[in-house]
């Protein structure tokens, strides 16, 4: 079973914005700079123009994560060649797995026994339902599931190029090695986080999330957009 192809007709498909909005208060990792928004220049008070100073981490919001985030000498996010960005797009639905636990590689050839094999340079989603939570920061923030080593694995030996989710981190909760994380940005597999409204996608879909060329940045924020075939 395969999907419709990307015909390059923009008529053809609807759009899904997969981003959540930046502003202060969203959940952040406990030791990362939270995002902070202050307005320095207003028109209401007579000023030429209005504009903000932000402060924010390279892995604020949706975002992705660069090899070099974990990894000693990985790839920056400017050395991320651009076509790693855009792309196929399967959606694995996870919402079945338990708080703080892991989804097993058995997950993701069920996927591929109901909808088709993943292949190579595709990216994956997984929802685990967890996008729902985001403005719930207290129940957002803990207990959230993720990808064991070997579903990891599973996804290198694929050739998929990013995989994304749309909880606070690609590991599980109470994970403290982080395998999955160490295991896709060693194969040089880019890792998406905190992606929004995967509720309105269907499981096979063409992704484009363009992040800021940030030098030497271990990650970056981005706006993640599906294109949906209509119909």
């Amino acid at each position: 079973m395969k999907t419709a192809v990307w015909t390059g007709d923009e008529s053809d498909y609807d759009l899904v914005d997969l981003t959540h909005v930046l502003r202060d208060g969203i959940p952040f990792w406990p030791t990362h700079p939270k995002f902070k928004m202050e307005q320095v220049s207003f028109l209401e008070k007579g000023d030429d123009a209005s504009l903000h100073s932000v402060c924010l981490s390279e892995h604020t919001g949706t975002h992705f994560d660069a090899p070099s985030h974990f990894i000693l000498g990985g790839a920056s996010i400017t050395q991320i060649p651009v076509e790693k960005f855009f792309g196929r797009l399967a959606k694995i639905d996870a919402e079945h797995a338990a708080p703080d636990s892991t989804i097993p590689a058995q997950a993701i050839l069920d996927f591929e026994a109901a909808h088709g094999a993943l292949e190579k340079g595709d990216a994956v989603v997984i929802s685990y339902g967890w996008h729902k939570l985001w403005e719930k920061k207290e129940r957002f923030l803990k207990d959230w599931p993720g990808l064991s080593e070997d579903a990891a694995q599973l996804l290198i030996s694929r050739g998929v190029r990013l995989v994304a989710t749309d909880c606070l981190s690609m590991d599980h909760f109470t994970s403290a090695k982080f395998p999955a994380h160490v295991a896709l940005l060693g194969a040089g597999i880019l890792i998406g986080e905190n992606f929004a409204h995967l509720d309105k996608l269907p499981v096979w879909s063409f992704l484009t999330a363009l992040p800021l060329p940030i030098e030497n940045g271990t990650g970056s924020p981005v706006r993640a957009v599906a294109f949906v075939p209509k119909g």
